[in-house]
């Protein structure tokens, strides 16, 4: 149940006491309105940070600003999967009408909302706030350029590492070239050796078909030497036979001559 509160202005910032009643900015005691004169706060000169230091709280802010964004993103992805279980799918899930009549609750809206100030959230004058902001955008500046100084040394050592590569690329290209030469050459080689040993093979075919011929010839050759032989065979026979009759000629006369040398011993007496 949602407690009365005393009203104290209205949404557009009109106060309703009744010195002000009526007047935009009453509420807010605006000089334009009331005529009081802002009570002017000391402001004590803060020491000026250093470049490091600047960037090392900028980077600080960074940090818990990222934390914050992810339990942010964690909480909503919880209330989404919520949600998305407790939606029970019907005909009317894409009716609008099932959901809402198209009319707002202003008694309701009205109910939560206060015009209340919360005190425990400090206060800027307009030019410290600005004065500040300015000093902020200059330290943004500050931290954007030390970023693209960064970032220009990264792309000016990926450049770097282009060009190495691009370097060993070409020095590839030049070994891939001596390789292919040296494939050729290899070919060349296999080719001439190839060449050789056809040659070579030609030159033993036609030594072979020689050697046949004087093969074939020594074959018609030996029935020759056959009968060559044969034949010195019957000429040593003949030779042997002659000399055979030769000595039994000698033989003969021999015996003729002792029986006349007999004979004529015998004759002598």
């Amino acid at each position: 149940m949602a407690f009365k509160k005393d009203k104290v202005g209205t949404v557009t910032g009109a106060s309703l006491n009744p010195a002000n009643r009526g007047k935009k900015g009453g509420l807010t005691n605006s000089k334009r309105v009331t005529g009081n004169t802002p009570i002017q706060t000391t402001e004590t000169t803060e020491p000026q940070s250093t470049p490091l230091e600047k960037l090392q709280d900028g980077v600080q802010a960074v940090s818990q600003a990222i934390s914050t964004g992810a339990s942010t993103v964690q909480t909503i992805q919880y209330y989404a999967s919520q949600v998305q279980s407790a939606i029970v799918g019907t005909v009317n899930d894409h009716n609008p009408a099932s959901v809402t009549d198209g009319k707002l609750d202003t008694a309701k809206v009205l109910s939560t909302a206060t015009a209340e100030i919360d005190e425990s959230i400090g206060k800027l004058e307009s030019g410290e706030a600005t004065r500040r902001n300015i000093v902020i955008a200059q330290q943004r500046n500050y931290v954007g350029v030390a970023t693209n100084n960064v970032r220009l040394q990264q792309d000016i050592a990926t450049l770097n590492n282009e060009q190495k590569r691009l370097i060993g690329m070409l020095v590839d290209g030049k070994t891939l070239d001596i390789n292919n030469e040296t494939k050729a050459v290899g070919y060349h080689r296999a080719v001439t050796h190839r060449d050789t040993e056809i040659s070579a093979l030609t030159q033993d075919r036609e030594l072979l078909t020689h050697q046949r011929i004087r093969t074939e010839g020594t074959q018609q050759q030996t029935s020759l030497v056959r009968d060559q032989e044969q034949l010195k065979i019957q000429r040593m026979k003949e030779e042997v036979e002659k000399q055979r009759l030769d000595i039994e000629n000698l033989q003969h006369e021999k015996e003729i001559i002792k029986q006349q040398v007999a004979a004529k011993f015998m004759a002598g007496f």
